[in-house]
């Protein structure tokens, strides 16, 4: 039976003609698909450094600024009734103190812990609250009455002022709900060397240098901070924060914003006594009885993506870290999208 010219196949010129076109077409879709990927994928990361960077200098910038208040300016007379008041962690003397990579030595709790050649900090300061008033204050028995019901747990480190005076000091009776707070020279995680809260601290008697905190003085919790670069779980540097516990001792140390690649801190320090700052300096150039005098801290953050090759060339970037040398550009060859984030941020109790 002869078949009729409609139902001829396709010729092998055909096939072919239909096969590079088609090839070309799906050529053009993946193309496309790879390019959006690759701009979603930098646009993520590009976000995620942004998020992470202001979220982190935030974080450091509003505590550092707070570091050293302890009520009412720094003209208040301060006395710190704790037994381990010259640990690092409770020492109201220098409430900002620089660790300075490869240079300083890290306190003991994250040494082994801490990248080589990044910097640290520890920022000693209350926290600003004006809920616990202060009713009546009985010196013979160490107790304070507040004027409303709390909830300061037991062995919490307090802070109390009237804005002439500041203590120090671990509450060694307080029951939450209750309007009484104890601190006696005995109990507590820490506890205090004295009952007395009065200025020169006398630690030799238990009653010590008593001084009453007279009505509508106030109660602030006592805060410590310490900020050091670490690698976190997923293998990147992060930032990580040890703080004091709720039992007044220190707790372990928390990692709190991954792919911060490097903190360098310079210190800026007034020299003269005018209150205005004269020279920044690393923190190993910083003498110990000078840290009194630092009025301002320049934070210098280095965020990287935690993806390879996820920009289109190598990217150039200048990290100061208080070094002329700091200042040549660096450019790595992975590819990964890095970005400094800076802030220079005013001590505002040393500038009171």
């Amino acid at each position: 039976m002869r078949q009729t010219g409609n139902q001829r196949g396709y010729t092998l010129i055909e096939l072919l003609i239909a096969l590079t076109l088609g090839a070309f077409l799906v050529g053009g879709i993946l193309q496309l698909y790879i390019g959006s990927k690759r701009s979603y994928n930098t646009q993520q990361a590009a976000t995620e450094l942004q998020e992470i960077g202001r979220f982190t200098l935030n974080a450091l910038v509003s505590d550092i600024r707070m570091g050293g208040f302890f009520g009412c300016g720094s003209r208040t007379n301060m006395v710190n009734a704790l037994n381990s008041a010259a640990n690092w962690a409770y020492d109201t003397d220098t409430p900002i103190l620089g660790y300075e990579g490869g240079a300083s030595t890290f306190p003991g709790l994250f040494a082994g812990l801490a990248v080589a050649d990044t910097d640290a900090i520890k920022i000693t300061r209350a926290i600003p609250d004006d809920s616990y008033v202060i009713d009546t204050h009985a010196t013979a028995t160490g107790q304070m009455t507040l004027k409303t019901a709390h909830d300061i747990g037991q062995n919490e480190i307090l802070v109390a002022t009237d804005c002439l005076n500041s203590a120090v000091f671990q509450t060694t009776n307080a029951g939450v709900g209750s309007t009484i707070i104890n601190h006696g020279s005995s109990g507590g995680t820490v506890g205090n060397c004295t009952q007395g809260l009065g200025a020169p601290l006398n630690c030799g008697t238990a009653t010590g240098n008593p001084y009453q905190f007279n009505e509508d003085s106030f109660l602030m919790r006592f805060e410590t901070n310490a900020y050091f670069i670490g690698v976190g779980a997923s293998g990147r540097n992060s930032l990580f924060r040890v703080s004091l516990d709720n039992d007044g001792t220190l707790g372990v140390p928390i990692e709190m914003a991954e792919g911060v690649a490097d903190m360098q801190l310079v210190y800026g320090v007034d020299n003269t006594g005018d209150g205005s700052v004269d020279a920044y300096l690393l923190a190993d150039a910083v003498a110990l009885a000078d840290w009194g005098n630092v009025m301002s801290v320049q934070i210098n953050l280095l965020m990287e993506s935690n993806i390879d090759r996820i920009a289109d060339d190598p990217q150039s970037y200048v990290f100061f870290d208080g070094t002329a040398g700091s200042l040549t550009p660096i450019t790595p060859a992975d590819n990964r999208l890095r970005r400094v984030f800076s802030s220079t941020v005013t001590i505002r109790n040393r500038a009171i």
